[in-house]
């Protein structure tokens, strides 16, 4: 299990994520080395779920360029189209996640967080494919998901970016058994 978190900051944003690798099977918790958040061309991604996911955008994914035009709802129908098909893609060439085929089931990948390099937004890409962005300047997904969301609504009078992403990781690793140090922090 996991916690990233992400919190935008004067057109930034700021993504962390902790270390830990549960099997929930057997109860084993670890340490790993390679992180959960990274930069990708002009994209943050922050991941819960499978390493392989995470190794497959990290290393075989090449995402598409978004250029900015006038207006939100371009960002908007960029990630939720060309962003998502490219991620399917990579997916389906790279063994990883369940398609339908058409099926009532739908297609089946992971969740993540995503930021566009000089967009201040969060998206978040859910295991069905679906993009959400919530109404807040911030958001969180894994384990320690609901620590960190209340650790990042408290400390909205904290200055730094930075510390508010080590505190949200910190409350989350203090509380759920599944988030543990050391902590990776990017700013996109």
């Amino acid at each position: 299990m996991t916690c990233i978190v992400a919190l935008i900051h004067e057109n930034k944003v700021f993504m962390g994520g902790d270390a830990a690798a549960s099997d929930d099977k057997s109860g084993l918790i670890f340490q790993r080395t390679d992180p959960k958040v990274f930069k990708v061309g002009q994209y943050g991604i922050g991941f819960v779920d499978s390493f392989r996911m995470g190794q497959i955008l990290q290393y075989n994914w090449t995402p598409p360029k978004y250029t900015p035009t006038v207006g939100y709802r371009n960002l908007d129908k960029f990630i939720r189209t060309k962003f998502v098909d490219s991620v399917k893609e990579a997916f389906k060439e790279h063994g990883y996640g369940n398609f339908s085929s058409g099926t009532e089931d739908g297609d089946e990948g992971g969740i993540f967080l995503i930021t566009v390099q000089g967009a201040g937004r969060i998206f978040s890409m859910d295991s069905d494919f679906h993009i959400g962005e919530a109404d807040v300047q911030y958001m969180a997904e894994g384990a320690g998901q609901e620590l960190a969301l209340g650790s990042l609504y408290s400390t909205a009078q904290v200055k730094t970016p930075r510390k508010r992403v080590r505190m949200a990781l910190e409350a989350a690793a203090k509380f759920n058994m599944s988030v543990r140090p050391p902590f990776t922090i990017i700013e996109v």
